[in-house]
């Protein structure tokens, strides 16, 4: 037993949402509608019980052969055979009626079964097929009652903490023995499934759980081949971390190690930050923050991490190359690390408790989330995509971890509005828009810094280049005799940049003695 009273079910996340597991001896109710995984997280108890923590246990079925029940866990690795020949399971196959007589009895070959085996745990699925009153339109409604009482009264004496799957259904009897087992259940815990577009999304919830606090909500639940469970935690939920111990800004300072954007940004920011980089479609959103993590892993031995749903490691990697960034010796020490995962399927509490376990193994120190526009499409609900972007943010700076998110900004010449259609810029510490302006017959891409806390960053907007080495800023004298450089306009961000006639021609007369 843990010295906190609490038994692991050792599923993966589970206990977790149970804030560190179930207190001993709990009845434990998993309901359910066919196909939400109630069998499943019943012998995954039992099966972790055994290979984690020692602890043997029963399982006792109604309607599902032993044989098929081995055969169905040997499908997520689990040689339940096995176990029942070294003695720590054993399966039996009987009927409702058979297990009431031994309910009934002073003698009851179940409970002497779990006493020679030393089992702690038993799993009884399909208990809802104990209630009389099934197939009969007489028999008294008090009788389920009862009997319930009796078998968890029983199974309490051995000191067994129980888990009982339910059926779930929509005929006045099912929903009877609901009501009732709820009641008398110690833990309920509501497993669902149901369709999310042409897909299923399964999900679990935690009703109530007697003598301990839990994660309330509908948490995200997948059923994995060759493992079993996960559950993933919602995003929504806040954190348990303890704020007054644990820091959230830092005085510290730090260049970011490309020129461009310390120079504009007022020589770097404080780590922990986070950054919001605006742009539209090729501006050079992912070149910078492929650059951000490569000077921080070359220069500072800061470990990184970049984030993507739109573009596959493989061609980041060979897009970098182009440039000059090397990233595959990064990512072959482990320095640099890249996720990708496709939007179409995407879910996001999974998706983000990936983030969270890759940031935590690989202790990274800076993260990049390119694509932050491609998120609102796969998700598709304004309100998930603003949780799930306020739990990001809250959980970098609880590391202290600087963190950069791309945005791609729909309007392609000129800004009305940062980000339309998901508005937290006044979230983030720092916003950078880079833009294209057209002038004359051309395109320039011009970089500004709109905010900066605690920074004196430059108010300037100016023309950067994207060549060997990455990202540059055009020197402020440099210029060719057909075009004047962008000091020489104002309205830059505008749809109509206008030149300065006077600016214009200073700057042209200087270029050209410049040229001499």
């Amino acid at each position: 037993m843990s010295e906190d009273g609490l038994i692991r079910t050792g599923i993966e996340g589970l206990d977790s949402i149970l804030l560190g597991g179930i207190p001993r001896g709990n009845v434990i109710l998993v309901q359910g509608v066919t196909g939400s995984g109630k069998t499943l997280m019943g012998l995954e108890f039992i099966y972790r019980g055994i290979s984690l923590y020692d602890e043997p246990g029963l399982v006792v079925v109604f309607e599902t052969s032993p044989d098929k029940i081995i055969r169905d866990a040997a499908g997520f690795g689990w040689d339940l055979q096995k176990m029942q020949e070294q003695k720590k399971l054993q399966i039996i196959f009987t009927s409702p009626q058979v297990l009431e007589q031994e309910l009934r009895s002073p003698t009851s070959l179940l409970l002497e079964t779990a006493g020679e085996m030393g089992a702690q745990r038993i799993f009884i699925d399909g208990v809802g097929l104990l209630d009389p009153a099934l197939g009969a339109t007489n028999s008294p409604r008090g009788a389920y009652r009862d009997l319930l009482q009796q078998l968890i009264e029983s199974l309490n004496r051995e000191n067994l903490t129980t888990v009982l799957s339910l059926e779930r259904g929509n005929d006045p009897y099912a929903i009877a023995n609901v009501e009732v087992t709820d009641f008398l259940a110690d833990t309920v815990i509501q497993l669902n499934r149901e369709p999310n577009g042409r897909r299923v999304r399964r999900s679990l919830e935690v009703l109530k759980s007697r003598g301990q606090d839990y994660e309330a909500g509908e948490h995200t639940l997948h059923i994995t081949a060759g493992q079993g469970l996960e559950i993933f935690r919602r995003v929504q939920a806040p954190s348990r971390l303890n704020l007054r111990q644990q820091p959230t800004s830092s005085a510290k300072r730090s260049v970011i190690g490309v020129e461009a954007v310390d120079t504009l940004i007022g020589g770097g920011i404080f780590d922990g930050s986070t950054t919001m980089v605006v742009g539209v479609s090729g501006v050079g959103k992912t070149v910078l923050g492929t650059q951000i993590l490569r000077e921080g892993a070359l220069k500072q031995g800061t470990r990184g991490l970049l984030v993507s749903l739109d573009e596959h490691p493989a061609q980041i990697v060979r897009n970098a190359q182009t440039l000059g960034l090397n990233l595959e010796e990064q990512i072959a020490d482990g320095t640099i690390q890249i996720m990708f995962e496709s939007p179409q399927e995407l879910d996001i509490d999974a998706h983000y408790a990936r983030i969270i376990q890759l940031i935590d193994a690989q202790d990274v120190q800076r993260m990049v989330i390119d694509g932050m526009t491609s998120y609102s499409t796969a998700i598709g609900e304004t309100g998930v995509y603003r949780d799930f972007f306020h739990a990001i943010v809250a959980y970098s700076k609880q590391r202290l971890m600087t963190t950069f998110f791309n945005y791609e900004n729909p309007e392609f010449l000129g800004i009305s509005s940062y980000m339309p259609d998901f508005p937290v810029s006044s979230i983030v510490d720092n916003l950078i828009l880079m833009s294209l302006v057209e002038i004359n017959n051309s395109l320039h891409r011009c970089m500004s810094v709109v905010k900066s806390r605690g920074s004196k960053h430059s108010f300037d907007t100016r023309e950067f280049e994207i060549g060997q080495g990455g990202i540059s800023l055009v020197p402020l004298k440099r210029c060719v005799v057909q075009a004047a450089p962008l000091q020489s306009y104002s309205s830059l961000l505008s749809r109509a940049p206008t030149r300065s006639p006077l600016l214009g021609k200073t700057n042209g007369a200087a270029a050209v003695q410049d040229k001499e």
